[in-house]
């Protein structure tokens, strides 16, 4: 009696929704499968025992009513939507390229670069500071007490160029950023040199050497001194600008012309 109970119910739900106009596709799967499944439950009771109340009296007939059953949930089943295709395709490759997407190497990091920049500031300083005192004691026309703080300025500037190839650029610097690391420190190196090349044509020239080519060459490469100690910087501008960096002093002139323009 409960079994006649429980497809009476699923009939009665069939047909309300048959009356109201709801049966769409995925609501008729739906009531098959449902079906299908109280089929299932009656072929199996009567496989096991046959019941009177259903005029059963064999066996197979339950059988018969189980293989009803099962085909009943596969007709009902490919009543049922399905995912969309672009949602399924898409979290099939979403998934692979989160799990091979390769890591971004890392570059020189701005502390690196800071790093890099104070040592050379640093060693630019001990050659330029004995460069000013010396320029100032040429500057009071005393060739005697000019002397000795032009021969120092120039071993002090022989220091700073044989120390500067020894300031590490960082390991994390790769190709072109590496390169012009490396343009850069070649660059101020160079300054250096010219810078003790100049004192020491200036002691040459404090000591008597008066002639007109010892002028020009003291001349020439104090200029060109000049113009290699201005390329130090800017060279490692350009470097810091490869790497999607800032050179302090850059920035901090460029905020002062803003504000003055302001």
């Amino acid at each position: 009696m409960k079994y006649r109970c429980c497809i009476n119910s699923i009939l009665w739900a069939w047909a309300t929704a048959s009356d109201r106009g709801a049966l769409s596709m995925e609501t008729l799967g739906s009531l098959i499968i449902l079906v299908s499944f109280a089929a299932f439950i009656l072929g199996v009771v009567n496989a096991i025992r046959p019941q009177a109340w259903m005029k059963v009296r064999k066996r197979l007939v339950g059988l018969f009513i189980i293989l009803g059953s099962m085909a009943g949930c596969v007709a009902g089943g490919s009543m049922m939507p399905q995912a969309p295709t672009s949602t399924v395709a898409a979290a099939e490759k979403s998934t692979p390229q989160a799990e091979t997407a390769p890591a971004k190497p890392a570059g020189m990091t701005q502390a690196e670069f800071d790093a890099v920049w104070s040592q050379v500031k640093g060693k630019m300083e001990q050659c330029d500071a004995p460069l000013r005192r010396a320029g100032e004691a040429v500057g009071t026309g005393d060739v005697y007490a000019a002397f000795t703080p032009v021969k120092a300025a120039g071993e002090a500037c022989k220091a700073v160029w044989l120390d500067m190839g020894r300031i590490e650029i960082p390991r994390s610097a790769k190709g072109e950023v590496k390169t012009a690391m490396k343009e850069a420190q070649d660059i101020c190196e160079n300054a250096a040199y010219l810078k003790m090349e100049a004192m020491e044509q200036m002691a040459k020239v404090l000591d008597g050497d008066a002639r007109p080519s010892a002028m020009a060459d003291l001349q020439d490469k104090l200029e060109r001194g000049k113009t290699l100690a201005s390329g130090c910087w800017i060279s490692y501008l350009g470097a810091a600008g490869k790497a999607d960096l800032t050179l302090p002093e850059f920035e901090e002139a460029a905020a002062a012309v803003k504000g003055q323009a302001k």
